[in-house]
């Protein structure tokens, strides 16, 4: 696995001067069904007054086949309302995601209060992997190439360079 991995940045958008997200979006990015995501907000152990202030039902018109649609049930949810979602949500991914959008919502809510950019800084983030834990975040500037073990090698492979791990060569010089 590589030290470094860039994960696409959750879609996070500026509702009514909020940053916010959707039930929607979080089932996309986190690979889980909508209607599993809407199950788990619905039964949310929280207040009914943070459950209002944090989480918007609407309806969507989805396309279901043959030109026809239907409405479905979708929440918009502010950071507190995500954050308490995917506490929820367990596994390797779980922590990767959970770091990646609430690094997306501090640089969004940083934009809204007027904080001032950093020159040169993309909103990609870097994030820093051991032992398969987030161990530091940051901004990727516009002149870093951020790329799996695996893309690299592939770039490398394909620029004709010969890519070997270091015990299989040991192998090699030993036999």
């Amino acid at each position: 696995m590589a030290l470094q991995q860039s994960l696409t940045a959750p879609k996070v958008s500026v509702h009514n001067g909020k940053a916010v997200t959707t039930s929607k979006d979080v089932a996309d990015y986190f690979g889980k069904r909508h209607d599993n995501v809407l199950r788990a907000i619905d039964s949310l152990d929280c207040s009914a007054n943070f459950h209002v202030l944090n989480f918007e039902e609407m309806f969507s018109s989805i396309e279901i086949g043959n030109g026809a649609t239907r409405d479905s049930k979708i929440f918009t949810m502010t950071k507190d309302g995500f954050i308490f979602l995917v506490m929820g949500f367990t596994g390797k991914k779980a922590a990767a995601f959970k770091e990646a959008y609430i690094a997306e919502f501090n640089r969004m809510e940083e934009q809204l209060n007027g904080a001032v950019a950093v020159s040169g800084v993309t909103n990609e983030i870097l994030l820093t992997l051991q032992d398969n834990k987030i161990i530091s975040s940051r901004p990727i500037a516009d002149n870093e190439y951020v790329a799996s073990l695996d893309t690299l090698f592939e770039i490398a492979r394909r620029a004709d360079y010969l890519v070997i791990h270091k015990d299989d060569l040991i192998k090699k010089l030993a036999s």
